[in-house]
This record gives structure tokens, sequence and C-alpha cells, in this order.
């Protein structure tokens, strides 16, 4: 076992004094509290802000939405994609996909499910007055025909090789649109879906409670019901799943994880998680516009040393620009040398004055980083990170804004793109779910020229022009030899700085059966049963 050092030791301790108070209560509770009832009940850390997937598509409103809506497609546990919603499927040219969808499923309101109804959801979703968050996933569909009540064309805007893939995110799932024609914005607290559950109520800030929905069509689930409780902090979430309030809980604090599996009505899975963390470079910032200094960042920071120091078995360091076993994955690591990275900043100019920072024309090599500090133990490594860079000669300054505001504020910058501004940060940190399964997912938006999140203002044409073939309807040997390509030049070029890829780490009661960590990130809440 792993012990986690914290800088809060004082805090900490007295933490873990409390749990091992409570520890044999809660063993002792755990057993008849949890046979109250057939609804299974989950600890979230936060709650969702709509339950309509056109208004909300974070972590909390997917964790429950996938248990009310069903995806066309899905990835089984090997990330395969089969069969759901959609019972076939074939690729008739390489802009168009012809989908047959079964005949024997309603939504939760009542109204028919069929390929009408995969038309509106996809049109709502895709319309460019009022497009919702989804388009990032559907932005290459051209428009969906309906062939017959039950049959469908996909027509794409461009090949793109990925387009099953981004149907079998929790992100596309198909709502029920003619409910929301007729409830309006209701809709994100009223939801109607295929799935194996329906929503009953809603009580901001405390729980969502969810029924089975007994008409299913995959079968009826095994329990009666769900309830997803809203628990910011960690500490209560623990606590609450060894008393037996809670069958489950994610997002767990790295110092509980030894007690909760001392306890043995607990079982903790980990696993690595399907996202990238990495600092974006600002090109635009007149200190890291030098490729120099940008590679002798790189080869400053002792990654393996630090990343294991902080995070152990919670976390690896990222050796590429996406997650590996990823399709397209090219490892391109980053090697600590010191003396190299000081030669390079000479080469530019830089000496170490008096302090030992590099200066060059009386101005020091001080570089502003941002972080919204979302995942566990963030702050912690950085700060080692600002350390080893201050002990080579680099004065980082971390600055914190809100978690919630770091991708408005990634988009924010974006937007600069071509203009005369030039964004407020020299390193900025940008975390990235890569849920299909295909390195698209961490190459396209960010590094694209004009792209969505490149807040980096990188731009190389021959880069997006490998990018191009990497997603096109190309054999996959060829698309494969453009994506090793394309992070090459990725590589060569340092518009990011790749860091750690995290584990995620998920505590149930022993009772709760069929509820696993997922290669991509998903849940299937029908597979879900009590002992």
């Amino acid at each position: 076992m792993k012990t986690y050092e914290s800088s809060t030791t004082g805090r900490r301790s007295a933490v873990v004094a409390c749990l091992a108070i409570t520890l044999a209560l809660a063993i002792a509770l755990s057993g008849s509290v949890l046979g109250q009832g057939n609804v299974v009940r989950f600890a979230l850390s936060v709650e969702p802000g709509s339950l309509d997937l056109h208004a909300d598509t974070t972590t909390a409103s997917l964790d429950v939405n996938q248990a009310i809506y069903d995806t066309l497609v899905r990835f089984d546990h090997d990330m395969n994609i089969v069969p759901w919603l959609a019972t076939s499927w074939e690729q008739t040219d390489e802009l168009t996909y012809r989908f047959e969808v079964r005949d024997d499923v309603t939504f939760h309101s009542g109204h028919p499910f069929d390929a009408a109804a995969v038309k509106a959801h996809i049109d709502r979703m895709t319309d460019e007055s009022d497009p919702g968050l989804p388009l990032a996933f559907l932005g290459h569909i051209e428009e969906v025909v309906v062939l017959d009540e039950f049959s469908f064309e996909l027509r794409l805007n461009r090949a793109f090789g990925p387009t099953l893939a981004y149907l079998a995110l929790p992100h596309t799932a198909i709502q029920d649109t003619a409910h929301y024609e007729e409830i309006g914005d209701e809709f994100g607290v009223r939801p109607s879906g295929t799935g194996p559950f329906r929503m009953v109520s809603w009580s901001r800030g405390s729980a969502l409670n969810l029924e089975a929905n007994e008409d299913y069509w995959a079968g009826a689930p095994a329990v009666g019901g769900l309830q997803f409780r809203i628990m910011p902090e960690a500490g209560p979430r623990t606590f609450a799943l060894q008393g037996g309030e809670v069958h489950a809980t994610s997002q767990l604090s790295i110092q509980d994880i030894p007690t909760l599996e001392a306890n043995p009505n607990v079982e903790v899975q980990v696993a690595p998680e399907p996202r990238y963390i990495r600092w974006l470079v600002n090109l635009n910032d007149d200190i890291l516009g030098d490729i120099n200094v940008r590679r002798a960042l790189t080869m400053a920071i002792d990654y393996e040393m630090i990343v294991d120091a902080i995070l152990g078995e919670f976390g690896s360091v990222l050796h590429g620009f996406v997650i590996p076993d990823s399709i397209g994955y090219l490892a391109v690591p980053y090697t600590y040398d010191p003396e190299a990275a000081a030669e390079l900043l000479e080469e530019s100019g830089w000496e170490r004055n008096a302090a030992g920072i590099f200066e060059r024309d009386g101005q020091t090599l001080r570089i502003p980083m941002m972080t919204g500090n979302k995942m566990p133990r963030e702050l912690e490594l950085f700060e080692a990170i600002q350390n080893q860079f201050r002990d080579f000669g680099i004065d980082m300054e971390i600055n914190l804004i809100e978690g919630a505001q770091i991708y408005p504020n990634i988009a924010r910058f974006a937007e600069m793109y071509g203009t005369d501004s030039t964004p407020d940060f020299g390193l900025l940190t940008m975390d990235g779910g890569m849920r299909t399964g295909e390195a698209e997912n961490g190459l396209q938006t960010a590094f694209r020229c004009g792209g969505t999140r490149n807040a980096s203002h990188y731009c190389n044409p021959e880069y997006d022009r490998l990018l191009d073939i990497a997603v096109s309807g190309a054999p996959l040997e060829e698309r494969l030899e453009a994506y090793h390509e394309a992070q090459r030049i990725l590589a060569e070029d340092v518009p990011a700085i790749n860091i750690w890829q995290p584990s995620w780490a998920i505590a149930t009661n022993v009772n709760l059966q069929g509820y696993v960590l997922h290669p991509a990130g998903v849940w299937h809440y029908e597979n879900i049963t009590l002992r």
C-alpha cells in the first residue's frame, strides 16, 4: 500500500483520525442501511446544470443522463462499437451511412422512437441558429434523411473516420425532441429518453430521483430506482459510503482511498482515465514565441519523479499528445535534460542572474501559468514543477481561476486568433477527455489553425493537411501514418507541454454489482444489481 503525503498534514491527520473512529460504526451500519429498499444511491461531487444535452454535457450531467438516454451505438468493454438503438448500419460511400433502428422502443413520454425522432434530435443539436453542445461531436453531419419509419441516412459534409465512435458517446444520445417541443426549457428538469430509468424528481442541491423503466426495450432493470445525491465535499462522500447512506461514489480523495480499501464492505476500482492534462503554450507571448524557450521548458521538468511522488498509482506521465491505446497514438516523450535546456536558453541570449534566474536585457524569464485546479492534487503537482523550474532558473507564476471557467477561458483566448490581442497567459492548463478511443479527440480543436480550443494560436498548414487525412475515410494504415506524422510535427513545434494522464477511482459497496469503470468513461446502468 502506498502512502500519500499532503501539505495539509494536520488537517489530514484529523480527518484520518475521524475516519478511523467511525470505521467500525460504518461497517456495522452498512449492511442494515443499504438493505432498505431497492434503490441504488450514488454520491455526486457536482450537481448537473441541466439534463438537456443541448445545454449541458458536463461530466455531472452525463453521469445522470446515461441512465435516461440511449445512444444509437455503444462501446462494449473492449471498445468495440456494437448495436444499441440502431440494429445495423452500412457505409454506402465515404459521405453516407445508412442505419436501421429498433422498432420496439418508446420514449418515456410515450412518444414513439423511430427514424424521424433521430432526425429531429440531430437537427435540433446542429441547428445553426441555436446549436447545442453536442454540435462539437455532430458537426461533420450535413443532414439526416428519413428513408422509412425505421431507417435513415446520415449524410456527412466531409469524410470523417470517427463517425461511429462519436455516435457512441453519451454526448450524442437520443433525446425526445417532441417532448422538448411540448415543454420547452422545462426539458432540462423533465427529460424524456429511451433509457432504463426515467426522471421522477429533482430537489436542487439535494438529490435527483429516477425510477426503473419497466418497459425498457432491453428488459426491465434489476433495481427499482436510482438516486443521485449532491455531496460536493470528498469527506462526507466517504463517510456516506462507509455509513451505508450511498452505494457508490466517484471523485475520491486520494487520501481517503487507503481507508476505503481497508473496509471489508467497500470495493475500490482504480484505472487509467481516458483524459490528458497538458499546458497550452501561448505562442503570441514575447518569451514563449521563441522555440528554444519552449523546448527548454519541456526539458527542465523531471516528469517521472514529480508525477510518481505526487500521484503515485493515480497518474502516469503523458508521453504524447494523446493517451496511450487510442487509435493513432504516438509516443513522443520529452527528455529531462536541464543542461541541454540551459544551452538552448543561452543560444537565445538568456543568462542566469545573481539569484539564479535566467535574464535577458534586464527581463527575467518569468512565465504566468493559469489553472482551474480541477483534478486531484493538480495544484500540488504544479507547485512541484514551479519549485523545479525555480531551482533551474525559471520563475513560473501560478494563477488560479475557477475550474468551471477553464473552457470558457480557452474558448475566449482561441477567439483572439488572428487579432492584435495577446492572451494574458503564458501556459494554460487544459484537460480533455478521450472517450472515443481515437487520437482525433485530442488533436483536432486544440491545434488546428483557428480551432475552437486553439488558445496557443498554433497554425501549421502541413499539420492540418495530415489531420484531414487522419480523420478521413482513408484506409486505416494511411490514417495512422498521418496521425503519427502530425504528432511528430507537434513535438517539434511545442504548442503544448504534455504532463500526465490521471487515473480515476470509484468506491462501491460490495452489494452493488455491475457498476464498473469503462475505458470510454461510460456507465451501463441497466447492468447494475444489488445483492
